[in-house]
């Protein structure tokens, strides 16, 4: 981790030279300082995680000089900007330069001054990595020992049988089914991808010995590949287990020259039928130092890879079948734990098998369904041979699952140990990223636009899109779940969210690391951090939302990003200013009320204080209610993201704080807006001007009740837009990349007869939402090429609108909700939707009739109908769709379950309930 805060502190201190003249030579010192310590950090990274005490006291001293370095500088450079800025804009620049002019060899002594304390930090550290003998090539051969050894235990051999292996029903058929059929992708390669753990070698060892395999192949081979290995031994490996002549084996034992080697394999594979499996492929590189050997083309033979990484598989042939198994169910969880658990025998006709198994259920639980988490409990339970054992276990379960209970072979087979792999290979501008996904709650799922927003505010990576980037890999690597996918982009995720044992060292390294701290005030005993902490990630319940003000006792140099979720909202004004008083080096700030419970408080008045932040990049005030902005937050300067939303109803509002937020339009930096919602909206002439803000890209809850429609015409970046009405259509401009819009008419119907064609000026839209917006005329709905989601609410639709939508080439979500439609019938006609995936019918209380044609929603995947009690049956077109694959039905009158029960509907893919959900 230290490699990664010195590569970032090096890499964006590269142009902040021009800034420091008089004290350069310092900071160039200082700079090279750090870059000969960086050569040094990869190894010391390592060796602190695994437990050398004094080089893991350096590495933090290290990651702490580098921190403070930037910040010296970073504060320096933005202040005079600021000052410089302001002068131009006050027409005194001669006055402030003047001013400026005699500050300015004040302020650079008191910087130089700082930085040659940093400077001597540095040397000094640089100092001790050879006096204290940090780095010496014993230590190395260690540390290569211990990697060996680590080795050795994890190697897999094809001989050793799998006695307890457990599946979730016909993942093990699905790839016997893949490697012996004829004539199907043209390609050799198959693929098993998924986090470590998750019993990738032990399902392919399955597989490697099922007899209809051992029947289809000839010959066979299986190599541990690993992340240590030679491409000559492994070519040997697999050719010596391929031929059968002694004298064959001997000759190819003798051969070195491996591109020899390489074409050897290369001709068998071709003339034999073989089965190859590369057991623990850890990355494309590997692959490309092996490639030379293993024909692409389509061949008799089959190449079984197992790897943590699914652009592995990918990468080996984009034609090969890639299959991600399953974590197991609860049934085959416990299926696994009693048989690695040796329960007594004598268990039942003692009397406590039924304890036993009803604690045993409980901590299987706690594996997430992960066999080697179930694996270690069980190695553990099966030392236990009473009820008080089990329940002392069931006391500590996740801690001994993930570290284990004593040293030797074990502590190389802990969850942590093996998922451990994963971190130690990440690239180190990948580490801080999956560190930081650790500062969500546990099953949190995670928005994946925020989620860029503040890794580009923390200074992880440069860009969202580079964040969008890093979190992709992440998702290969099997490290974190991809949630809900985009309805725009194909294969991109909206949501995220990490496995419960991932998450678990996520933690656990990033406390090791000092990378952040995570106060859950609903765990007892959990404190405020003893040492400097940069982020912070505080959780509180009901009983605790009054215990913030103690965070003030953290120092306040360090911290850097601070995350509140909280289940309401009090004494929030003296909060604020006890936590930005403190606290002036944040770069994101986010406070998040997660429940719709509020204080009695409903507008609050963010202090004067929050102007000394200039750092700041992200502030999130999400739910909080209506807040007052004071003239201080003009000096935000590095503002990206400002989230003002609020869920609640207010009936008035308080126009101060209305006016208040006018300070917005000085952030020019500012590229996402989130402004408050309100139901009702006293005029008073007021308007708050947004016409400065040239880089926004979001804006939500544009009200033309107090906001100025002409200064949509200004936005040329926008690519979201949440507007109130209809009128301001005409202003948005059309040369702006917008491809989300959602109009918001309120508490009364937008009267707008000709709403499609004023729309039809964006034919760049991708998502589409009228809400409470009448809709008259549909015709020129075709003209919307690329659009991929449309939801309409409540537009009182009175004809048909699917043979129009059904046009629609991209179309791939459709939902149409309270009473969008008032018809009594909809007819999907022959081939329409041919792109759709998922349909929602929500609520549209006079449908009775529902006709699919022959060739229709051909794609159709998943299809919810809420609350249409007068459809009569479910339609017959429906059955034919082999794509379908999950049906919710909810509120649904009688005759229309009786006829889907008669029509064949899939039990397996539906969930209905009587009452809504």
């Amino acid at each position: 981790m230290a490699e990664a805060v010195v590569s970032f502190v090096l890499e964006k201190l590269g142009d902040e030279a021009e800034f420091l003249l008089g004290i350069k030579e310092k900071f160039e010192d200082a700079k090279r300082e750090l870059g000969m310590i960086r050569c040094f950090l990869k190894d010391a990274d390592a060796r602190a995680r695994n437990g050398d005490e004094t080089l893991a006291l350096w590495v933090q001293e290290i990651t702490d000089a580098a921190y403070d370095l930037d910040d010296v500088v970073s504060t320096f450079v933005l202040t005079h900007e600021a000052e410089a800025e302001a002068a131009a804009t006050n027409g005194v620049f001669d006055k402030v330069v003047d001013c400026l002019m005699f500050k300015r060899p004040i302020e650079l002594h008191k910087v130089g001054s700082e930085i040659d304390k940093i400077l001597n930090r540095l040397s000094k550290l640089n100092r001790n990595l050879q006096s204290y003998g940090l780095l010496r090539n014993n230590n190395v051969g260690d540390a290569s020992s211990s990697n060996q050894r680590r080795n050795d235990l994890r190697r897999t051999y094809a001989h050793v049988p799998e006695d307890d292996f457990v599946e979730n029903e016909g993942s093990m058929m699905e790839l016997v089914t893949q490697l012996t059929m004829e004539g199907n992708s043209g390609s050799p390669f198959v693929s098993i991808h998924g986090m470590g753990g998750l019993g990738k070698t032990t399902l392919a060892k399955e597989v490697y010995h099922h007899k209809q395999v051992r029947k289809k192949f000839n010959c066979f081979a299986w190599v541990f590949v690993s992340q240590q290995f030679t491409s000559k031994d492994i070519l040997k490996g697999v050719l010596i287990d391929l031929v059968s002549d002694p004298r064959e084996k001997e000759e190819i034992g003798k051969m070195e020259r491996q591109e020899k080697l390489a074409e050897k394999l290369y001709d068998v594979l071709q003339e034999q039928k073989c089965l190859v499996v590369l057991d623990d492929v850890w990355n494309t590189e590997d692959l490309d130092r092996l490639k030379a050997g293993f024909p692409k083309t389509e061949t008799r033979c089959k190449i079984l890879i197992t790897t943590r990484r699914r652009d592995v598989g990918e990468h080996a042939d984009t034609r090969g079948f890639l299959y991600q198994p399953r974590h197991l169910d609860d049934i085959a969880s416990w299926e696994l734990l009693k048989k690695k658990a040796f329960f007594r025998e004598d268990a039942k006709s003692r009397g406590y098998y039924e304890d036993m198994e009803k604690f045993g259920k409980e901590m299987v639980k706690d594996c997430g369904g992960l066999p080697l988490a179930i694996v270690v409990l069980g190695g553990l339970l099966s030392t236990k041979h009473t009820v008080d054992e089990w329940e002392a276990v069931k006391q500590n379960v996740k801690e001994l699952i993930n570290k284990g209970q004593s040293n030797g072979e074990q502590e190389y087979n802990t969850v942590f140990a093996v998922l451990g792999l994963s971190y130690d290979e990440l690239p180190y501008h990948l580490k801080p990223c999956f560190l930081h996904l650790a500062n969500f709650p546990e099953d949190y799922e995670i928005n994946v636009k925020e989620l860029c927003r503040l890794w580009t505010a923390e200074d992880f990576v440069p860009a969202e899109d580079k964040a969008r980037e890093c979190l992709m890999a992440l998702v290969d690597r099997s490290m974190v779940q991809g949630g809900r996918r985009s309805s725009i982009v194909v294969g991109r995720i909206k949501t995220c969210r990490m496995h419960d044992l991932m998450r678990d060292l996520s933690l656990e390294m990033g406390k090791k690391e000092n990378f952040f701290h995570r106060i859950n005030f609903q765990v007892p005993g959990d404190s405020l951090p003893t040492s400097n902490v940069r982020r912070l990630a505080v959780q509180l319940n009901d009983d605790n939302v009054d215990g913030l003000p103690r965070l003030t006792k953290i120092s306040e140099r360090c911290l850097r990003s601070l995350l509140c979720f909280a289940p309401k909202v009090r004494n929030f004004n003296d909060l604020m200013k006890s936590l930005f008083k403190r606290f002036n080096m944040l770069k994101v700030f986010k406070f998040e009320v997660i429940s719709e419970e509020y204080g009695e408080e409903r507008v609050h008045q963010i202090p004067e204080e929050i102007g000394k932040l200039i750092h700041l990049r992200l502030i999130s005030f999400n739910d909080c209610g209506l807040l007052f902005l004071p003239p201080s937050v003009a000096n935000l300067r590095c503002l990206q993201t400002l989230d003002l939303r609020m869920s609640m109803d207010l009936n008035s509002v308080d126009l101060d704080s209305l006016r208040s937020m006018n300070v917005i339009s000085k952030l020019d930096h500012l590229r996402h807006l989130y402004l408050p919602k309100f139901s009702h909206l006293e005029e008073d002439g007021f308007r708050l001007r947004l016409d400065n803000l040239k880089s926004l890209e979001t804006l939500v809850n544009f009200n033309p009740g107090y906001c100025e429609l002409d200064d949509l015409s200004q936005f040329t970046k926008l690519t979201k837009l949440s507007i109130r009405t209809c009128q301001a259509l005409g202003e948005i401009n059309p040369k702006s990349n917008l491809q989300s819009l959602s109009i918001d008419g309120l508490d009364s119907f937008t009267e707008l007869r000709d709403i499609v064609p004023l729309l039809s000026r964006y034919p760049q839209i991708q998502k589409l939402k009228l809400n409470r917006v009448r809709v008259n005329s549909l015709e020129n709905v075709i003209f919307f090429p690329n659009l991929v989601k449309l939801t309409l609410v409540d537009a009182i639709l009175n004809v048909d609108p699917m043979p129009i939508f059904g046009k629609l080439s991209k179309l791939r979500i459709l939902a149409l909700s309270k009473g969008a439609y008032n018809g009594k019938i909809i007819v999907c006609c022959k081939y329409s939707f041919p792109q759709l995936e998922s349909l929602s019918l929500d609520n549209l209380r006079r449908l009775e009739e529902w006709r699919v044609e022959e060739g229709a929603l051909s794609k159709l995947c998943r299809l919810e109908i809420y609350g249409c009690v007068d459809l009569k049956s479910y339609p017959n077109g429906l059955r034919n769709i082999t794509t379908l694959k999950e049906i919710k039905l909810t509120e649904m009158g009688e005759d229309f379950m009786t006829s889907f029960d008669q029509k064949g509907g899939d039990e397996d893919s539906t969930r209905r309930s009587s009452k809504s959900e």
